[in-house]
C-alpha cells in the first residue's frame, strides 16, 4: 500500500486538476476546434470535401493524417462535429480526433530509475514509450516517430530489472478528472515519477488496436500499419485487425521485439490483456525472424478463460483455468447487501463490466509476474497488461456513471497492489501508466448528437437510388466507412459525390422518427459532421492545413 502522506498530497493535485479541466470538454484544448473558435453547434456553407476538412483544427488533420494507412483505411472518413459522437442515447463510441479522447494519462515511475519530477506540461505522444524503454535499457532501438522521454530518466539509472506497461483502457485524463478521488495510487505515483499532463495518442481513430500498436512500434498507424479495428486486406476485402490472434498485420517491429532480440532472447517478454486488439503493444513471438515465444494470457470475454496462441506464443499452464473470478465475484455481489447475483444491478460474470474481472486480473497479473520470475535476474524483462473493464463501462453505462467510478477505482486498487509487489519483490523496476483513448460523456452531459451510423447508411443508399437489398456501404465503422466500389461504379457515383451528401446531412435527416428528442427540437438543421472525405482527398487537405510540404510539424497534434 502506498504512503499515507503522500497520498494526500496526490489527491489534492488531483482536485485541482479536476477543478481545472471537469470532464475536458469546456475552456482549455479540450474545448471545440481552436482554428477559427466557431460555436460547435453551426450549420456549414459548403458541402466540398476538400474546404470542410481544411477548416478543422490543424491538430485533428494531423493525427487523422497519421492514422490513416494508403489502401487499408476507410474509404470515407466522418469526423462527427463537436461534440456529437457515433452512437446512440444509450451507447457512445470514442472514435475522434478530438482533445477529450486524445489525451492520456503517461505515468512513469521507478525508484532509482525514473526522476522524482512530477508533472512536466510540454507535450508528448504515446509512441514515446518506445524510445524510452530502449534507453532505459541501454538497448539501441531502431529510429522511429517517437520522441525520448528524457526527463522522466534518472541520471544513475542503470537498467531496470523489469518494465511493466500497465494501460487504462479507455481512462483518458477527462476519465480521470471526472473521477478525482477514485485513483490515490496512480496520482502518487504522478507526485513521485514523471507524469506527461499533455500527453495525447497523436493519431486517429482513438481505438484499441491502433493505440496499442502505436505504443508497442513507437509510429503511428500510416507507419506501422494497424488504423482500426477493420481494415481492407490486400484482396480488397474487409476484416477484422489481429484476426486468428496472429500478429501479421503489425508491419514494424515493437520494443519488446527489438529489446529481446538484441539480449539473445534472454529476458522474458509477456503480456495479460482482454483479447488480440492489444497484441501490437506486445510484438510477433516466433513470427520475427530471430524470436521466441513470449507469453501470451487473454482473458475470455465471459467465460473467464485465459487462451493464447501456441503458433507465435506461449501460454503458462497454470493460466488456462485460472480460478478466483467466482469468488471475486461472490464478494462483490455481497457487497450491497443482496446475494442476487448482480452488482449495481447487472450481473457479475457474465459481463466484463465490473471490479470482480479487475481483481481477478490482478492475481492473475501477479501470478504470473510471480512464478516466471519477472524481475527475478539481472537480465532485464518486459510485462504488458491492459485493463479493459473501464472501455466497457464507458459504452454500456457512460463515464458519468457510478460503475465508471467504482471500476476506475478497483484498476488503482490493482496498481497499488502491483507497485507492492514490485517494490518488496524487485526493488529495481519501472511501471508506466497510460491509456489509449479519452470517453465520451452522454448527450445529456454534453448535448452532443448521437450519430446513427446505420442511418446515415441508409440515407446514402435512398439518395442515391440504390435497389431495395443492395448499399453503397460494405461496412460502417464509428471512424469511417468502407463502400462498395463495384456497387459505386455500377451506379455512376464518386466517392466525391458521397462525401458531399455526408457533409449536408443534417439532425432531422439522421433521425428515423418525426419528431426529434427533446433538446433537439430547435436543432435539426445542425450538420451532424464537421467534415466528411475520402483518401483521395487527404493530400489536398494536407497541403491547405500545412503548406505544400503536405506533412505535419512533430509538435502538432
Amino acid at each position: 500500500m502506498l504512503g499515507r502522506n503522500r497520498l494526500l498530497v496526490a489527491a489534492l493535485v488531483g482536485a485541482l486538476a479536476a477543478g481545472m479541466a471537469i470532464w475536458g470538454l469546456s475552456g482549455g484544448t479540450s474545448s471545440v476546434p481552436r482554428r477559427d473558435e466557431t460555436p460547435a453547434r453551426r450549420t456549414f456553407s459548403t458541402d466540398d470535401p476538400v474546404k470542410r476538412g481544411c477548416a478543422l483544427d490543424r491538430d485533428i488533420v494531423a493525427r487523422i493524417w497519421r492514422g490513416y494507412v494508403p489502401e487499408k483505411s476507410f474509404d470515407l472518413a466522418i469526423v462527427p462535429q463537436f461534440p456529437n459522437y457515433p452512437g446512440s442515447f444509450d451507447y457512445t463510441g470514442h472514435s475522434g480526433p478530438w482533445d477529450y479522447l486524445q489525451r492520456i494519462p503517461l505515468v512513469l515511475y521507478g525508484p532509482g530509475n525514473i526522476e522524482r519530477r512530477g508533472t512536466v506540461d510540454r507535450p508528448a505522444h504515446i509512441t514515446d514509450v518506445y524510445p524510452t524503454a530502449g534507453r532505459l535499457l541501454d538497448v539501441q532501438l531502431p529510429e522511429r516517430e517517437a520522441q525520448l522521454l528524457h526527463e522522466a530518466i534518472a541520471p544513475q539509472a542503470e537498467g531496470a530489472k523489469v518494465i511493466v506497461t500497465v494501460v487504462w483502457d479507455g481512462v483518458g485524463r477527462n476519465v480521470l478528472e471526472r473521477w478525482p478521488d477514485a485513483w490515490p495510487n496512480l496520482a502518487e505515483l504522478e507526485v513521485n515519477g514523471t507524469s506527461y499532463a499533455n500527453a495525447t495518442l497523436g493519431s486517429a481513430p482513438s481505438i484499441t488496436p491502433s493505440t496499442h500498436s502505436s505504443l508497442g512500434t513507437g509510429a503511428f498507424p500510416r507507419s506501422n500499419g494497424i488504423p482500426a479495428i477493420e481494415f481492407r486486406n490486400e484482396e480488397g476485402l474487409v476484416t477484422g485487425t489481429f484476426g486468428d490472434r496472429n500478429p501479421s498485420d503489425l508491419k514494424l517491429t515493437t520494443f519488446g521485439d527489438e529489446i529481446d532480440r538484441a539480449l539473445g532472447n534472454a529476458p522474458k517478454v509477456g503480456m495479460l490483456a482482454w483479447k488480440s486488439w492489444h497484441l501490437g503493444m506486445l510484438g510477433h513471438g516466433t513470427q520475427l525472424e530471430g524470436g521466441d515465444a513470449d507469453q501470451l494470457g487473454l482473458f475470455g470475454f465471459s467465460d473467464g478463460d485465459i487462451t493464447g496462441n501456441d503458433a507465435f506464443y506461449s501460454t503458462p499452464s497454470y493460466l488456462r483455468g485460472f480460478t478466483g473470478l467466482e469468488r471475486h465475484a461472490d464478494e462483490l455481489d455481497r457487497e450491497d447487501g443482496a446475494v442476487d447475483g448482480r452488482w449495481m444491478g447487472h450481473p457479475t460474470v457474465e459481463i466484463h463490466d465490473n471490479p470482480a474481472w479487475i481483481y481477478w486480473q490482478s492475481d492473475a497479473v501477479l501470478a504470473m509476474l510471480e512464478r516466471e520470475g519477472y524481475g527475478a535476474d539481472a537480465v532485464p524483462d518486459l510485462f504488458f497488461t491492459n485493463y479493459k473493464v473501464a472501455d466497457i463501462v464507458g459504452h454500456e453505462y457512460s463515464m458519468e456513471s457510478q460503475e465508471m467510478e467504482a471500476v476506475v477505482r478497483a484498476q488503482d486498487d490493482a496498481l497499488g497492489r502491483l507497485v507492492a509487489y514490485l517494490e518488496q519483490e524487485v526493488e529495481d523496476y519501472v511501471v508506466v501508466v497510460t491509456a489509449d483513448h479519452g470517453h465520451t460523456p452522454p448527450s445529456s452531459a454534453s448535448g452532443g448528437w448521437p450519430v446513427k451510423v446505420d442511418e446515415l447508411v441508409k440515407d446514402i443508399d435512398a439518395h442515391f437510388d440504390v435497389a431495395k437489398g443492395n448499399s453503397l456501404t460494405e461496412k460502417a465503422t464509428a471512424a469511417g466507412f468502407f463502400m462498395d466500389r463495384q456497387m459505386m461504379r455500377n451506379l455512376g457515383v464518386t466517392a466525391t459525390e458521397i462525401a458531399e451528401f455526408a457533409n449536408g446531412y443534417t439532425i432531422k435527416e439522421n433521425w428515423p422518427e418525426d419528431e426529434l428528442p427533446e433538446g433537439f427540437t430547435d436543432r435539426g438543421h445542425e450538420n451532424v459532421l464537421s467534415a466528411a472525405f475520402t483518401g483521395g482527398h487527404l493530400p489536398d487537405i494536407m497541403r491547405c492545413t500545412f503548406g505544400e510540404r503536405g506533412r505535419p510539424p512533430e509538435d502538432v497534434g
